[in-house]
């Protein structure tokens, strides 16, 4: 899937962000019967099967933060070098819904970390243009490679730099739009400089 720094569309449902799972949450799989009534109830025939766009159980289950689910496949054998039709694999996946588990779970059981989709970007560049600043922390500190780039010449941090500038432009039209143009908005453009030299013009 190319590189998206908005809304990420995946699997004809929203990615929206998942909430990491308390420390005393159960961390066991599922049993064989639970998962059975998973993969049946998202219309999986069996653990490798696909879905739209090439999607797998675990690429699913990774996406919507559901760590038992994630554990039950690993444990039955699903494949984590499996790729969807745009090169993406399940780590990238797990990278867009956020939570730690599924992330640590798939790169403990191999999966590649500087695994480049068909666009030539990595879970790095994907999380660091979506701004998703922890888990950019994540990955590196499980060593993902920040030297790399994409077919532009960018790597991670220059999009992670990217994405701030742009968070920041849209706050400032907000604030006009809400305010008006003051006085104080005449100071942005410095703060701007500051934060990010290499934008100003």
């Amino acid at each position: 899937m190319s590189l998206h720094t908005e809304t990420i569309p995946v699997v004809r449902e929203s990615a929206s962000r998942c909430i990491a799972p308390s420390a005393d949450a159960p961390s066991r799989a599922l049993s064989t019967a639970a998962l059975a009534a998973w993969l049946s109830s998202h219309d999986f025939p069996d653990i490798h099967s696909r879905s739209i766009d090439g999607v797998t159980p675990l690429m699913l289950a990774s996406l919507h933060c559901e760590d038992r689910v994630v554990a039950a496949l690993l444990d039955a054998g699903a494949r984590v070098e499996s790729i969807d039709d745009e090169g993406n694999h399940a780590l990238w996946y797990a990278c867009l819904g956020g939570a730690p588990a599924p992330i640590l779970q798939l790169v403990d059981a191999g999966s590649e970390i500087d695994h480049a989709n068909d666009d030539d970007i990595t879970c790095l560049m994907q999380a660091a243009a979506s701004g998703h600043v922890e888990v950019m922390q994540l990955l590196l500190s499980l060593g993902a490679s920040e030297g790399l780039s994409a077919p532009d010449g960018r790597n991670a941090f220059d999009m992670a730099a990217d994405r701030g500038f742009e968070l920041l432009r849209a706050v400032r039209r907000l604030g006009q739009a809400n305010r008006g143009t003051s006085g104080a908005d005449s100071a942005r453009p410095a703060i701007e400089a500051d934060v990010f030299p290499d934008k100003a013009a």
